[in-house]
């Protein structure tokens, strides 16, 4: 514990920090800008702890989610050392704090009432208050602090590294590939290809691998796959072939792609030599439950006109699946 004059230097100290981190809060990053908007903003799902490495993109929002959290170390590396206090109140005190402050953001219309922004504040308050529990004894002396401020920036590095890796597996990390033909279905039926015999698109020769959709199915049709959340990715290719081209005299071909009664992906193809060039599709499936696949074609020509060839699905891995399962307890649909 602080005493004599470094307590109230610590007072003071924690006292400007506060002001400037609330200035951030309520004034900083041009806030003041959302006050004509209407409505309240609140985000009440957890979405995970937004710690990541740098990377291409999102630069503005790397640093905001990492000065959330480096923000609050602070408070819990010196509040413990002004006030005594286990760890359970201290944690008590501090989410009824940030709690407190993420109301008045959204009630004033400076802010948005965000369940993930009070997770990352109290991760770093919570690092703050283990950094300083690693260092027993004196504390208060010249020496006591330089190791009190090694030990925050090595366990707030830490932290933050654990957290930033463990996103890296959820959000790149995938399990086996699947071919689509390889799995039940919940509703319709689909014929694929026992020969996966080539093709030409736009005068490109087309050699499937994995599977090719019949031509024998439906030219209006659509099936659906139940999903459970297992799946990361679905890829494939799609065109119309050049004999179905010459044998039609006009119309075209569209493919939808849904994803738990929304649509994710289309496209329309026009029923036109040198329009049909081959197109590659990649559909994200993080935590989705149903997958369906319609096609649907107006031209002359009897037979189904798209086709798709070498659609596979990318399974999650464990640690994608987990999340999926505990997103879905927690409110996320």
């Amino acid at each position: 514990m602080f005493q004599g004059k470094p307590r109230t230097a610590a007072w003071i100290g924690i006292g400007l920090y506060t002001g400037l981190t609330l200035f951030f809060l309520f004034v900083g990053f041009n806030r003041s800008s959302a006050l004509p908007e209407t409505g309240l903003r609140y985000h009440l799902v957890f979405d995970g702890i937004p710690l990541r490495f740098p990377g291409r993109g999102y630069a503005n929002l790397w640093v905001f989610n990492l000065g959330n959290y480096l923000a609050f170390v602070p408070f819990g590396l010196l509040i413990p050392l002004l006030i005594r206090c286990r760890f359970l109140p201290f944690l008590a005190v501090f989410l009824t704090a940030i709690t407190g402050v993420e109301l008045i953001q959204m009630v004033t219309y400076l802010g948005a009432f965000d369940i993930n922004d009070i997770v990352i504040n109290t991760l770093g308050a919570t690092v703050g208050y283990g950094a300083q529990r690693l260092i027993r004894r004196d504390r208060t002396t010249p020496r006591g602090l330089l190791k009190l401020l090694s030990s925050g920036a090595l366990l707030t590095l830490a932290v933050y590294s654990a957290v930033s890796g463990l996103n890296y597996y959820l959000d790149h990390g995938r399990g086996e590939i699947k071919a689509l033909d390889q799995l039940p279905l919940e509703q319709g039926e689909v014929r694929w290809e026992s020969t996966l015999n080539g093709f030409t698109a736009a005068q490109e020769p087309i050699e499937p691998a994995l599977n090719l959709y019949s031509r024998d199915n439906p030219r209006n049709h659509e099936f659906s796959l139940r999903l459970d959340g297992q799946f990361k990715e679905l890829s494939g290719n799609v065109t119309v072939p050049d004999d179905v081209i010459y044998g039609a005299s006009s119309g075209s071909s569209r493919v939808i792609i849904s994803t738990d009664g929304e649509e994710v992906y289309s496209i329309d193809m026009n029923i036109v030599p040198g329009e049909n060039q081959a197109l590659s599709f990649r559909v994200p499936l993080e935590g989705k439950q149903e997958l369906k696949i319609a096609v649907f074609n107006d031209a002359a020509d009897p037979r189904t006109n798209a086709v798709f060839w070498d659609v596979t699905l990318i399974e999650a891995n464990a640690g994608q699946k987990l999340a999926a399962r505990i997103h879905r307890l927690l409110g996320g649909g």
